[in-house]
């Protein structure tokens, strides 16, 4: 237990401090020591991510440490993602994910990606800043069971609100799952979204009990 949170914290330091000569053999640690490698993405490269998030914030960081930070996570999740273990592949349910219009972050979405696709999921992704036409035009051609909304911006919760609406009305019976760090549950509910989920565990568990209880009806 006691390698296992020192492993998880050097993984952190590691994405703060872009010490991306060391996320080689930290990840490598992982791997020889029979850790889950879903954990040490959430736990470990996602946390640190969520730490430079803050010092961001606090105009500590610039976009050039972002940079630098991202890039060391982006590698540590390119060697752990190989190791993670897919659940049987259900290509009957197929999920359409982006980031709404005037944000361009793409971290939080690309985790839940990770673990859907890791849960079993077809997963499209269309990538960052949408508008509702991005995603109508995508729907006018292809066959979608949901789509995952992402925002880390309170400033882009009305993109989402405007996605969920101007979608709805062409394909009313569209289905939604919404997250990001500026998403709360209350608003998940108003703006029409059928889930809410705090984080890429959560998007996958909630996910397959919203497909369970409506194959029941």
């Amino acid at each position: 237990m006691i390698k296992k949170e020192l492993i998880l914290k050097k993984l952190i330091d590691a994405v703060i401090n872009y010490q991306e000569e060391d996320i080689d053999g930290l990840c490598n640690d992982v791997i020889k020591n029979d850790l889950d490698p879903n954990e040490a993405i959430l736990k470990g490269l996602s946390k640190g991510m969520q730490e430079v998030g803050k010092l961001y914030d606090d105009q500590e960081y610039g976009i050039p440490e972002i940079l630098l930070c991202a890039e060391v996570f982006k590698r540590g999740t390119e060697i752990l993602r190989p190791y993670i273990k897919s659940e049987s592949k259900d290509t009957s349910y197929n999920i359409l994910i982006g980031t709404v219009e005037g944000d361009i972050h793409s971290i939080g979405k690309n985790i839940v990606k990770l673990m859907m696709e890791s849960g079993g999921f077809t997963v499209t992704d269309l990538g960052e800043d949408l508008s509702a036409q991005n995603f109508i035009d995508y729907l006018k051609n292809n066959t979608i069971d949901m789509i995952a909304l992402s925002t880390m911006m309170s400033t882009t919760l009305i993109s989402m609100q405007k996605i969920i609406n101007e979608v709805k009305n062409t394909f009313p019976d569209m289905n939604f799952i919404v997250g990001g760090a500026s998403v709360t549950g209350d608003f998940a509910k108003k703006c029409g979204a059928n889930i809410y989920a705090e984080n890429a565990i959560d998007a996958v568990n909630f996910l397959k009990n919203f497909i369970k209880k409506s194959s029941k009806k």
